[in-house]
């Protein structure tokens, strides 16, 4: 569905609470991206707008698009699609943007139409909190992000190693357990997403 000429990065995520606005913002920053797109899929309210571009809205301080602006995005879009017709709107949302750039996208759905040049999935403790959405993503994912913070047992380290072999099978894994390697996991999640785009 993306063009050829628009790079695109995704910043998914197991749970809600993972972080994953705080990573494509900083992914944003970092790479200099040109634009911003936030995938939200299920919505309930049929009257309510799918694509949301309005700068008003888009630009609020403590939404996730207004944080995707203060990194530096120079267009940010917002869907919000209602189940079954992600693709039709994400398809006509990635048409408003320019054909050249970078864009950052935020969003477990959108992995199921888009065939990004770098995928970034954020895990967090507890474990068992998985959204629906987050196991596709994940089998889709270049790098895995497990914070552990939360707390991890060596075992459970040594499982969860195991499992992400098999559920990310591509992907490389970085898990962090303090405010240090979180950034350093975070760093690198920026230098892998540049050589993939540049």
């Amino acid at each position: 569905m993306a063009r050829a000429k628009l790079k695109i990065v995704s910043v998914s995520s197991s749970s809600k609470k993972a972080g994953k606005s705080s990573l494509a913002s900083h992914l944003v920053r970092e790479l200099g991206a040109d634009f911003g797109l936030k995938v939200s899929s299920g919505g309930t309210h049929p009257t309510a707008k799918t694509i949301i571009s309005d700068q008003d809205v888009i630009e609020r301080n403590g939404t996730d698009t207004g944080s995707l602006v203060n990194a530096g995005a120079k267009q940010v879009i917002r869907v919000n699609a209602p189940e079954g017709s992600l693709k039709e709107e994400l398809g006509r949302a990635l048409s408003m943007f320019p054909d050249n750039g970078l864009i950052v996208v935020e969003g477990n759905s959108a992995l199921e139409y888009l065939d990004p040049d770098f995928a970034v999935f954020l895990m967090a403790v507890p474990l068992d909190e998985f959204k629906p959405s987050a196991r596709g993503a994940l089998s889709r994912s270049d790098l895995v992000l497990v914070d552990g913070t939360g707390g991890l047992s060596r075992y459970d380290r040594d499982k969860l190693a195991s499992a992400l072999k098999t559920l990310a099978p591509g992907a490389r894994t970085l898990l962090f357990d303090d405010q240090t390697g979180r950034e350093n996991a975070w760093r690198e999640a920026a230098i892998m997403a540049r050589e993939r785009t540049e």
